[in-house]
């Protein structure tokens, strides 16, 4: 993860690294900051929420998506919402490839792209993102990412989903 670099009360809290678990629970830690925990408006979110999977999800489906993470989120206070999902992926076979999309329950949100490996079972990472606005406050929503095979094989992923409403 990139390191962060910020003042807070002219305070250098260099180097602050941000992981998936910080930004689900809405703290940061860094050296420099001591024991201290910044809340979710204190780095402008409303609320946030991630799923990881770290067991590879497969599927030989070329018709079919399959979903390798999905979660629920409510959006509490502004309806804005910031979706980010960065996924490694691969194929068994040489010259064959996966096809990835980001839903938010049916509704296609961010792709589908389609990676075609070189190589047999070529790692290859994408970062899918989408700014969701509208959303009715207090009401839950589903979201999700999904993988199918290009034209055969069998195709893997594993990854995480992040979700932040932002407060403006």
């Amino acid at each position: 993860m990139p390191e962060i670099k910020r003042l807070i009360n002219g305070q250098d809290i260099m180097p602050a690294t941000i992981t998936g678990s910080n930004i689900a629970s809405g703290t940061i830690t860094g050296s420099n900051i001591a024991s201290n925990t910044l809340s979710n408006a204190q780095i402008g979110l409303a609320a946030s929420a991630s799923n990881s999977v770290t067991t590879a999800v497969t599927t030989t489906s070329t018709s079919s998506y399959t979903t390798v993470n999905s979660l629920s989120f409510t959006p509490a206070k502004t309806g804005k919402v910031l979706v980010i999902a960065r996924l490694i992926v691969n194929n068994n076979t040489a010259g064959d490839g996966v096809s990835v999309e980001l839903l938010n329950g049916s509704t296609v949100i961010d792709g589908p792209y389609t990676l075609i490996s070189s190589a047999a079972s070529q790692n290859q990472v994408v970062t899918l993102m989408a700014l969701l606005t509208g959303l009715t406050v207090g009401t839950a929503i589903t979201l999700s990412t999904a993988i199918e095979a290009v034209t055969g094989g069998t195709a893997s992923a594993t990854g995480i989903l992040v979700a932040m409403e932002l407060l403006a």
